[in-house]
């Protein structure tokens, strides 16, 4: 068993490509022994965005904090959403994605993505 409090993990700067105002922190991975899932936590700043992103695993979201914007692309079709606090969301393998923060205060989100090594 591991067990962490989220207030006891600290903010990190991610510059993954074309992200812009973008902190994560890491909670559960592989270095605290999680063998199919990671937990982490973002926190994307008025204005920022998370890097256009696409991977073969899939990960769920929980927006806890703020509004922002879902951009995806599957089999060449654009969606584009509206997400706010309460909000869950599955972001399918391989589905390309993009999350902005358009809101007027950060906007938070759970993350649990699946290992790349169980695909």
């Amino acid at each position: 068993m591991f067990l962490i409090n989220e207030r006891d993990v600290e903010w990190r700067r991610l510059d993954k490509g074309d992200a812009k105002g973008v902190l994560g922190k890491y909670l559960i991975t592989d270095k605290e022994g999680a063998k199919k899932f990671h937990m982490r936590v973002f926190m994307v700043m008025p204005g920022g965005n998370t890097s256009f992103d696409q991977h073969i695993y899939e990960h769920e979201v929980y927006v806890m904090k703020g509004t922002g914007k879902l951009i995806t692309i599957k089999e060449n079709i654009k969606n584009e959403v509206t997400i706010k606090e309460g909000d869950a969301i599955l972001v399918e393998s391989n589905e390309i994605h993009q999350f902005f923060n358009n809101g007027v205060e950060p906007l938070i989100f759970l993350c649990v993505k699946g290992d790349p090594s169980i695909y």
